[in-house]
């Protein structure tokens, strides 16, 4: 009876440390290495208030909804036993402002944060 006490006890606290989450947040000092904005946006522009790390929410609340959009696989989706969020990314494109590159999909599930701004007024805005 002793030894089903403990195997209970074991699995509760296997399942407790199995649950525990991870932080996910918008702060800049967890972006990936390669993450920038690019391009020299105007300070009175739209443009120049996007952040690494926001929302694509956020995003579409200051810049309106992209006038093109793609999404693709990064090399991470081949990694056997790769759990992250950046399997995939989504670029939108912003006709006469720029594009806009978000990751955060992955195992866990859909959590878009921008990764990537390139600000370009000659964007056409169109793949």
């Amino acid at each position: 009876m002793n030894n089903y006490k403990m195997l209970t006890f074991f699995m509760a606290l296997v399942f407790v440390a199995g649950c525990a989450s991870t932080n996910n947040t918008s702060d800049t000092s967890s972006a990936l290495p390669e993450s920038r904005i690019d391009g020299n946006a105007p300070a009175d522009s739209p443009f120049a208030q996007i952040q690494i790390g926001m929302s694509q929410g956020q995003v579409h609340s200051i810049l309106g909804q992209p006038t093109d959009s793609k999404v693709y696989q990064t090399g991470k989706m081949w990694i056997p036993f790769y759990f992250g969020n950046d399997t995939y990314r989504t670029e939108e494109l912003y006709k006469g402002v720029g594009r806009i590159t978000y990751s955060g999909m992955g195992v866990g599930g859909v959590n878009l944060r921008v990764f990537k701004a390139i600000y370009n007024p000659n964007e056409a805005g169109f793949l």
